[in-house]
């Protein structure tokens, strides 16, 4: 199973020509990525996805939490969050071979009202976030079915839906299957934090105290300050550091703005509170690591992680 995962993606890697980076297939929020080399800890975001490793391994830092996982494991992401991560090549160096599947939630959602899953009100309670599980032999080969239709455009919009059903079916089934439910769950109290984390997203740059934030979610502000935490192994106010930090690294290194006015355009008010948050998140001054930046060719260079707030991680 690991051998076929590995060649598929690989093929396909090879057809598109890329070395080291990341591949967006046409098939929608399926991502591959392979690297021959170690790729040092690297700040991005993930959404709601299954990430799936099919050869190396993977450590990543959420907060003040460690997650680490290898060769056919996969990783399911049922909330919008900041993570460092950092890959690894086998220990005979072979490289590291992986993929990340966007959730759907509509298609969870239809799924889960058939199992009854949508009303189940134990699946709407906060859990953790992110859950690492051994990949299981169906979802493998339903993501192989996925990478047959990246030579097949034509079939996309046909298979596409069939196959994400089956995803959301041995999700919804299986050991994860309260994580995976509560994006069917318009509003539990996941749901209502994610909420929250959009109000975040979409306003990153502006104050907004948790208050404010917990009226969102519908809920008191120890409430939601307890729940949010559960939910993404951090508090508010470091999400949105983490946001706004993100979001100013790609600032500077795809608009080329200065470090200080990427720190103020996404709402700090002192250029040497935001050095010094940037060097404590980044490992360095916004400066440096700005001119260690060097834009490389789709698929050619390191692995290809985005800088922005909007990135989606392999």
């Amino acid at each position: 199973m690991a051998d076929d995962l590995t060649a598929s993606i690989g093929a396909i890697l090879d057809k598109q020509g890329v070395v080291n980076g990341v591949y967006a297939t046409p098939v929608p929020g399926l991502r591959l990525l392979r690297t021959h080399a170690y790729v040092a800890p690297r700040h991005m975001h993930y959404r709601p996805s299954l990430c799936v490793i099919a050869q190396g391994q993977k450590e990543l830092l959420v907060g003040d939490r460690t997650i680490r996982y290898g060769d056919m494991q996969s990783m399911i992401v049922t909330v919008d969050v900041p993570i460092l991560s950092q890959m690894f090549h086998t220990p005979d160096n072979r490289p590291y071979v992986g993929a990340v599947l966007e959730l759907n939630p509509e298609i969870i959602l239809e799924v889960a009202t058939q199992l009854g899953a949508a009303g189940d009100p134990v699946r709407g309670r906060i859990g953790d976030g992110l859950l690492v599980q051994d990949m299981d032999a169906r979802i493998s080969s339903a993501i192989q079915r996925l990478l047959d239709l990246v030579d097949q455009p034509t079939g996309v919009d046909i298979l596409y839906p069939v196959v994400m059903r089956e995803v959301s079916y041995w999700l919804l089934t299986g050991p994860a299957g309260a994580n995976v439910a509560r994006l069917a769950i318009p509003e539990g109290e996941p749901a209502r934090i994610g909420k929250a984390i959009q109000k975040m997203r979409e306003n990153f740059d502006t104050p907004i105290s948790v208050p404010e934030l917990a009226s969102v979610a519908g809920m008191s502000a120890s409430t939601f300050h307890q729940h949010f935490k559960t939910l993404t192994s951090m508090s508010p106010l470091q999400y949105q550091k983490h946001l706004r930090l993100l979001e100013a690294r790609r600032l500077m290194q795809t608009k080329g703005e200065k470090a200080g006015a990427a720190g103020l355009s996404v709402g700090y008010e002192s250029v040497s509170q935001f050095s010094r948050e940037f060097a404590r998140m980044f490992g360095d001054s916004p400066r440096r690591q700005t001119q260690r930046a060097r834009p490389q060719p789709a698929g050619t260079g390191a692995a290809d992680h985005a800088a922005g707030i909007g990135a989606v991680a392999v």
